[in-house]
């Protein structure tokens, strides 16, 4: 009965002295962190980082609709239409105004609340966490 042979420690580099000039210096960084996880909770803590990267890029949306409202209240004047009067289409105009500034508001605060989410470290730091990711972080 033989026993195996451990396997060999290092490695074998070959390096022709024509592709270098000078000195070669080779740094070694191979450390690894290992993360063992559930597959729910690594869906979890992918799909809030996804509705976090969203939100980032959804102001655009409410800013534009908010500027179009705005646009149309400061260079429309509105006629009577129908049974509608002038007045009447400019407070219905307002009013979509109003909503659209107060979602752009709402989305501005949210993307400013949740900065630090939007990162892979902080992703990395979630999964890494025991439990379950919290949504009040």
């Amino acid at each position: 009965m033989t026993t195996p042979k451990p396997p060999k420690k290092g490695a074998i580099i070959e390096l022709d002295q024509e592709d270098f000039q000078g000195e070669v210096v080779i740094h070694k960084n191979l450390t690894q962190d290992v993360v063992l996880t559930t597959e729910d909770k690594l869906r979890l803590a992918l799909i809030q980082h996804r509705e976090t990267l969203n939100s980032r890029a959804e102001w655009l949306g409410a800013g534009t609709l908010t500027l179009s409202f705005l646009s149309t209240l400061l260079l429309t004047t509105f006629k009577d239409v129908g049974p509608l009067s002038s007045s009447t289409w400019q407070a219905i105009y307002f009013i979509f105004f109003v909503l659209a500034f107060a979602r752009l508001v709402n989305i501005l605060v949210k993307m400013y609340v949740n900065r630090k989410k939007a990162t892979i470290d902080y992703v990395i730091k979630k999964i890494k966490q025991s439990g379950t990711p919290e949504d009040g972080e």
